[in-house]
């Protein structure tokens, strides 16, 4: 029940920040000290992930499974954008106008979602949808003042970014180990198309489904983006800056 206190209150936060609407001081206190006093003795992070199942047939084109021998470690939610460039505005009008925004890597913060998974897959396959919706601060937030007031440790566990060399690079260190990778892509699947109990969104823009491989890392060997919220590039440059941020949220399961 408690668990379900703390997902409520991420949902108020997600519909705080999409109506810009801000409850007044003394309100969004009491509320807050009234959540709080319910969280005291829960945990959020670190749960078991036994009975997780990856969502693997959820699409018409499947993923590959993991590979032999490896376990699930991690689930993690990730709040960040996609990122692309345009041509430089310096350049003609017309190739500005013409041309497709090119993808260059993305940035994400990776939240603890282990304890969501073990109480209800139904409930973590909605939260890329709600923390999609909440600006990127918000969430950030949020997972801070859950910590704070839970007995969990930091929820905010990672970061995902596109290292020097292009590839992209993930980082669990937050979660007190010394678990990295730098990864490369093994396979990419178009996400299904889906209606959100909680936004309604259909599902035209989210970003592909994908399985990535470590070239180099500690702790994980494998790790998978499912269950993707947005994030596709504009269909054209026309009125875009030369370096285009598309907000997106996902699953990430991780294998070692």
């Amino acid at each position: 029940m408690r668990v379900i206190l703390a997902v409520m209150l991420l949902f108020t936060i997600v519909q705080v920040g999409a109506t810009s609407v801000l409850p007044g001081p003394l309100r969004l206190a009491a509320t807050f000290s009234r959540i709080s006093n319910e969280l005291d003795h829960i945990s959020l992070g670190n749960c078991s992930l036994a009975n997780a199942s990856l969502p693997l047939n959820d699409t018409k084109k499947e993923l590959p499974k993991p590979s032999t021998g490896l376990k699930l470690k991690y689930i993690a939610l990730g709040r960040g954008t996609q990122n692309y460039s345009c041509p430089s505005s310096t350049n003609s009008h017309y190739s500005h106008e013409t041309s497709e925004p090119v993808a260059t890597g993305a940035a994400a913060t990776l939240f603890d979602a282990s304890c969501i998974a073990s109480m209800s897959l139904t409930l973590l396959h909605e939260m890329p949808a709600a923390i999609g919706q909440a600006p990127l601060g918000s969430v950030a937030l949020l997972g801070e003042l859950l910590s704070v007031t839970t007995n969990s440790s930091n929820l905010i566990i990672g970061e995902h970014y596109f290292d020097a060399a292009g590839d992209p690079y993930f980082s669990l260190k937050l979660s007190g180990s010394d678990t990295w990778m730098s990864t490369k892509k093994d396979a990419s699947t178009m996400a299904p198309k889906r209606v959100s109990r909680i936004t309604g969104d259909n599902g035209d823009q989210d970003v592909a489904w994908l399985k990535l491989s470590s070239k180099e890392g500690h702790g994980v060997k494998e790790v998978y983006r499912v269950m993707t919220f947005e994030g596709t590039a504009p269909s054209t440059c026309a009125g875009l800056n030369d370096t285009v941020l598309v907000d997106y949220a996902a699953e990430y399961w991780f294998y070692g």
